[in-house]
């Protein structure tokens, strides 16, 4: 997958995630591939490095472990094995930079952990980043947005705020999952700063909650998206309603979306976004006697820019009158945030049992 990414990776500047803190690290643009500046790393991890200028050969020391680069030399030193990287070190203004496959290495080997990059990010995962532990759930639209409107003028953002702290309240309460929510009042918050916030925490899920409408008064049903190209003419209706709170955010913000860079990064998480939404979507709809209207995929912008398995959950028709009457109780928020729940539970005991078997 690394390969994919670092063609694209060429932003001005990256931060290296590494035990609750932050730090930023140096790349350069070589041959169209980001580099980053090893030293950089240097505050974070704590290694040495010696070098050798005659034969430009750099070893890095990290407690009783070596990795020995050579400039423009694809082939790794790790130990005592040798590995061959799909790009080679390469030294630039006395400096050596390292491409996205020897960094992965070069983390495996002296912290037994992969990386991954999500967006500007530079984050490790071990074998306790692979464990649900941590979920960002998404009161969608808020503040100056309101969503959709019901017949009888419910806001979804009203409606999806309510669900949003139930769904955390069961899900802390009952399994100690840490949940954090993007917005816990009435108040605006961009696409791109919602997905910030699951990406600084380092969460482990992401679910974005809302409303359904249509056109048809009668329409009902939940149904749950995981981002991709959107594959029918609904989700692309769908897809377009939910992407309209751009319309809210400043032009600044809208510049930020780097759309292929984060289509590609939630690569990784399609499997598991799509098994997230179809354990959500099956519990919404037989608990709650609502049609399945089934797993759906669109090209959501708050999907987008998060790395970790995401989705965006449609409760029900907002648009429907008399469902829109349920959404005014909290016995019917209830028993959805239950549902939604519960669909997590299940997803998480999955994935652990996945990555850790």
């Amino acid at each position: 997958m690394y390969i994919e990414l670092i063609l694209l990776l060429i932003i001005n500047s990256f931060t290296f995630k590494y035990e609750n803190n932050s730090y930023p690290i140096d790349n350069k643009a070589i041959e169209k591939f980001s580099y980053f500046k090893l030293t950089s790393f240097q505050p974070a991890l704590n290694f040495d490095i010696s070098i050798d200028s005659t034969f430009q050969r750099y070893t890095i020391k990290y407690q009783n472990k070596n990795i020995t680069l050579i400039n423009n030399n694809p082939w790794i030193k790790i130990g005592n094995e040798f590995v061959n990287s799909p790009l080679a070190p390469q030294v630039v203004d006395k400096n050596l930079y390292i491409p996205f496959p020897v960094l992965n290495e070069l983390c495996k080997y002296f912290l037994d952990k992969t990386v991954s990059i999500a967006g500007n990010y530079i984050i490790l995962y071990g074998e306790e980043g692979r464990h649900i532990k941590r979920i960002i759930i998404d009161a969608g639209h808020g503040g100056k947005d309101p969503g959709a409107v019901g017949y009888a003028g419910l806001q979804e953002k009203m409606v999806t705020l309510d669900v949003a702290k139930m769904v955390a309240e069961k899900l802390s309460s009952e399994n100690g999952i840490d949940c954090i929510l993007t917005r816990e009042i009435d108040t605006f918050i961009s696409l791109g700063k919602r997905a910030k916030i699951a990406n600084d925490v380092e969460a482990s899920l992401f679910l974005s909650i809302h409303c359904n409408a249509g056109k048809r008064r009668s329409a009902t049903g939940a149904e749950i998206y995981f981002l991709s190209p959107a594959k029918t003419t609904w989700a692309r209706a769908v897809e377009a309603r939910e992407n309209a709170s751009l319309q809210y955010e400043n032009k600044e913000e809208r510049s930020e979306l780097q759309s292929i860079l984060w289509d590609l990064a939630q690569t990784e998480f399609l499997k598991e976004s799509n098994t997230l939404a179809g354990k959500l979507v099956d519990g919404i709809s037989k608990s709650n006697n609502i049609i399945n209207r089934g797993v759906l995929q669109a090209n959501f912008c708050v999907l987008r820019k998060v790395y970790m398995p995401a989705c965006l959950v449609e409760i029900e028709f907002i648009s429907n009158p008399e469902i829109e009457k349920k959404m005014r109780t909290d016995e019917f928020k209830s028993k959805i945030a239950t549902d939604i729940a519960n669909g997590v539970k299940e997803f998480k005991q999955w994935y652990e049992m996945k990555v850790n078997n």
